[in-house]
C-alpha cells in the first residue's frame, strides 16, 4: 500500500467552504480510484474531516500571520526533525511533531488545490512550505495540484515559494496567469504543468440529486455571491447595492426563479454565516417572491442543482467551475484583483472568457443574462464538447499525479517518462454578443488586475515602512531608556562621591578641630601645671 499526505483547506465543522472541500474530495477520489493508496489529511478539525471523508486525518502545523514567529516556528520544526528529535524544540503535545511522522512515514505528499500560495495568507504559505522542506528532509516527493499563484507575493516570502516550486516535482496550474507566473517565480527549475481547477471532475451522485429535488421544480437561476468586495477601489455597501440590483433585474426580465446559494457558510448542526446571512439580506431588499436564499448545499449537491439550472451567475469562483462542468452557461462578476484572475482563466478553460464581467456592469450583466436565457441550448452544445474534452484530459491528469508521486505500478522510481503530462487543449472561444462594451468591460477588467496588484504593493510598502517606523520608534525608546539608566547610574556615582567627600571632609575636618582644640587646650594646661610645680615641690619639702 502506498501512502501520500495530503493538506487541503478543509475540514471545519462549523464552517464549509464548498470550492475548497470540492478540490480535496475529489483529490481523494481520484487517488483511491488508482491504486492501493491509504491518505492522512491534514485538516482544521481532524475528526470531523475523517468523518467526512473517510480518511485518516490530523491537525495542521499552525502558522500565524505573522512573518517573524513563522519563520521561528519553522526553524525549530526542521530542527527537531533533523535532530529525529533529541533538540527538544518542540514540546511533548505540539502537533507538529504527528506532521514530522505522518511525512516520514509518507511516500509523498500532495498539496491539494486552492489559492493558498498568496501573500494575503502569509500562514497558509508557511504551512506549505514547512510540508515541503520536510518532504524533502526525509527524501519524499511533493507535489502541488490544481493552483492559483500569488497574485501577490511579497518580496518577503518570494525566496520561500522559488524554493518551494522549484524542489517540487510539478505544480498544476488551473490558469494561464498561474502558469507564466509560477515559472517566474518558481524560475528554470519550476515544472509548472496545465490543468483544470480538480472541483470540475468532482460529480453528483443520486442520492445528491434526490437532496435537491425540492429546489428544482421550475426553471431556475443559480446566483452565489461572496459575502463582500474584498476590493480597494470597490465598497461593500456599493457591491452589495449592484448584487441586489442586478438579482432583481434579472428575476424581472427573464421572468425565472433566481436560487441564491450560499458558496461559504455552516452545513447543519452549525449556525448560519457568510454568504447565508448575505443572501438572506440580497432576497428580503429584492423583495420578490422568485427570489430565494436556499440552505447549505455540499458541493456534491451544488452540482446537482447546477446540472438543473437555466444558467449560473455570481462572484464565487467555484460556481463557475461547476456550471463550465455541467455545460450550464455561466456569468463570471468580477469585484477584486483575485476573483479577475481565477474567473478569467476559469472561463477561458471552457470558452467563456467574453462572459466574465466587472460586477459593477450592471446593464450588461442583466442584458448578457438574458441573452443567455433565451439561447441556453446553444450554449448548452458549445460547452458540452469543451466539458467532455476537458474531464477527459483531467483525467489523464491524475494518472501523470499518480505516476509522479507514489509511482506508475513498475516499481521504479518516478522519471519525467514514465507517463507524460497530458496536452492541453485551446477552447474555442464564446462570443458574447449581449454585451454592449466588449472591448471597455476587457480594458477594465485588466485595470482592475493592474490597479489591484499596484496598490496592494503600494499597501504592503506602507505597511512594512510603518512596521519599520514603530520598530525604529520602539529601539529608540529603549535606547532613550538605557541613556537615562545609565545617565542615572553616573548621577547616583556622582552623588556617592560628593557624600563620600563630604564624609571625609567632616572627618578631615573634626579631626583638625580636635587636634586645634587640643593644641589650644593642652598648652595652658601644661603651663599651669609648670607653674604650681615649685610650689609643690617646697610643700613636700
Amino acid at each position: 500500500m502506498k501512502r501520500i499526505t495530503m493538506i487541503g483547506d478543509v475540514g471545519w465543522s462549523r464552517f464549509y467552504h464548498l470550492g475548497d472541500e470540492a478540490m480535496t474530495e475529489l483529490a481523494i477520489e481520484a487517488l483511491q480510484r488508482r491504486g492501493d493508496i491509504s491518505i492522512t489529511l491534514i485538516a482544521g478539525q481532524p475528526q470531523h474531516a475523517s468523518e467526512m471523508y473517510g480518511v485518516d486525518a490530523i491537525s495542521r502545523i499552525g502558522f500565524k500571520r505573522d512573518r517573524e514567529p513563522n519563520i521561528t516556528r519553522m526553524e525549530r520544526i526542521l530542527e527537531f526533525a533533523e535532530s529525529e528529535g533529541r533538540s527538544r524544540t518542540l514540546t511533548p503535545n505540539d502537533p507538529a511533531r504527528t506532521v514530522i511522522e505522518t511525512v516520514r512515514d509518507s511516500d509523498a505528499v500532495l498539496i491539494a488545490g486552492g489559492g493558498n500560495l498568496n501573500s494575503m495568507f502569509a500562514h497558509h504559505i508557511y504551512e506549505r512550505v514547512t510540508l515541503g522542506r520536510l518532504a524533502k528532509l526525509f527524501k519524499r516527493p511533493y507535489a502541488l495540484t490544481s493552483q492559483t499563484l500569488g497574485p501577490l507575493i511579497y518580496d518577503e516570502d518570494r525566496k520561500l515559494v522559488y524554493e518551494f516550486l522549484a524542489d517540487a516535482e510539478f505544480v498544476g496550474s488551473r490558469e494561464s496567469y498561474t502558469t507564466t507566473f509560477a515559472k517566474q517565480v518558481g524560475g528554470k527549475r519550476a515544472v509548472v504543468r496545465r490543468q483544470v481547477d480538480d472541483a470540475f471532475s468532482l460529480t453528483a451522485q443520486d442520492e445528491d440529486r434526490e437532496a435537491v429535488d425540492d429546489l428544482t421544480a421550475e426553471p431556475f437561476i443559480l446566483a452565489s455571491y461572496a459575502e463582500k468586495a474584498s476590493s480597494p477601489v470597490l465598497a461593500d455597501s456599493a457591491y452589495h447595492a449592484h448584487l441586489v440590483d442586478i438579482t432583481r433585474r434579472l428575476a424581472d426580465e427573464t421572468g425565472l426563479k433566481v436560487l441564491l446559494v450560499p458558496h461559504a457558510g455552516g452545513l447543519p448542526p452549525a449556525l448560519p454565516t457568510r454568504d447565508q446571512l448575505t443572501n438572506d439580506q440580497i432576497a428580503g431588499e429584492v423583495g420578490r417572491e422568485s427570489v430565494t436564499s436556499t440552505r447549505m448545499l455540499t458541493a456534491r449537491e451544488l452540482i446537482a442543482l447546477t446540472e438543473k439550472a437555466e444558467f449560473v451567475v455570481g462572484t464565487r469562483y467555484h460556481a463557475g467551475i461547476f456550471a463550465g462542468a455541467a455545460a450550464v452557461p455561466f456569468i463570471s462578476l468580477v469585484p477584486n484583483l483575485y476573483s479577475s484572475i481565477r474567473m478569467r482563466g476559469a472561463a477561458e478553460n471552457v470558452g467563456m472568457e467574453q462572459f466574465v464581467l466587472p460586477v459593477d456592469s450592471v446593464d450588461d450583466v442583466v442584458a448578457t443574462g438574458v441573452g443567455v436565457a433565451k439561447n441556453r441550448a446553444e450554449f448548452h452544445a458549445a460547452l458540452t464538447d469543451s466539458s467532455a474534452r476537458r474531464r477527459a484530459e483531467h483525467d489523464d491528469w491524475w494518472d501523470f499525479v499518480v505516476a509522479h508521486t507514489v509511482g506508475d505500478g513498475s516499481g521504479e522510481t518516478p522519471s519525467a517518462s514514465s507517463v507524460p503530462a497530458p496536452d492541453f487543449f485551446h477552447a474555442d472561444e464564446v462570443e458574447n454578443r449581449f454585451d454592449s462594451a466588449a472591448a471597455a468591460n476587457r480594458a477594465r477588467l485588466s485595470a482592475i488586475e493592474e490597479f489591484g496588484l499596484l496598490l496592494a504593493k503600494r499597501d504592503r510598502q506602507l505597511a512594512v515602512a510603518r512596521k519599520q517606523a514603530k520598530d525604529a520608534a520602539a529601539a529608540l525608546e529603549v535606547s532613550n531608556a538605557r541613556h537615562e539608566r545609565q545617565d542615572g547610574m553616573l548621577a547616583v556615582k556622582a552623588a556617592r562621591k560628593v557624600r563620600g567627600w563630604q564624609r571625609k571632609l567632616k572627618r578631615g575636618v573634626r579631626r583638625g578641630a580636635k587636634a586645634v582644640g587640643k593644641r589650644f587646650t593642652e598648652a595652658p594646661l601644661r603651663r599651669n601645671l609648670e607653674a604650681r610645680a615649685p610650689a609643690r615641690r617646697r610643700g613636700r619639702a
